[in-house]
């Protein structure tokens, strides 16, 4: 087995930290990529690979336009990024849903979830209806359009303004994220 992977049990999930050889993913995600053509370049920050039973569920990737250094200026950061989702056919666009609304709820007090919530519910439409088994799904934040969702390339809804990508982050990246070694790990740290 290769050394590079590092296993943590948290609730029966294992997160084993992404490469471009994972033999359970075969998932390469590109070093640079840019949100349209001829836009800024962004640079995958880190990614990991969320499994179960030592199968891949999905590999999630960060980008990031500035080269942030800690979480408060990955999420405070005015630049373009990408959270990048894919996954196998195993995984319920539900569960991956109910899971990023508990990351946001646990990472904001009352009143900003007040604040928050009809823009959840917009994501929550687009992933409902969009979202299926098998999809490669991308997370963008466009400083001129806000948050953007679209799937296998195609745009399927968006957020204006910076509000929702920053509660979406802290999903991943929060003081309470859903998984400390995951946080890590996008971060690009592998300790």
């Amino acid at each position: 087995m290769n050394n590079f992977f590092v296993l943590l049990v948290s609730a029966f999930i294992i997160y084993i930290p992404f490469s471009a050889a994972d033999p359970l993913t075969a998932v390469d995600l590109e070093e640079v990529i840019t949100l349209s053509p001829g836009g800024a370049e962004l640079r995958l920050k880190g990614a990991a690979t969320k499994s179960n039973a030592r199968q891949a569920i999905y590999v999630g990737g960060l980008y990031l336009e500035n080269d942030a250094q800690s979480v408060k200026e990955v999420i405070e950061s005015a630049g373009a990024k990408r959270f990048v989702i894919k996954t196998n056919d195993s995984i319920s666009p539900q569960a991956i849903i109910r899971a990023i609304n508990l990351g946001i709820t646990v990472n904001h007090s009352e009143s900003e979830l007040e604040i928050l919530a009809p823009l959840v519910s917009q994501f929550n439409k687009i992933w409902n209806s969009s979202i299926r088994q098998g999809d490669d799904v991308c997370i963008d934040f466009d400083p001129l359009e806000g948050t953007l969702v679209s799937i296998d390339g195609v745009k399927k809804g968006s957020i204006p303004g910076k509000l929702f990508y920053k509660a979406f982050l802290k999903t991943w990246l929060g003081d309470k994220p859903l998984n400390s070694q995951m946080k890590k790990q996008l971060m690009g740290k592998t300790d």
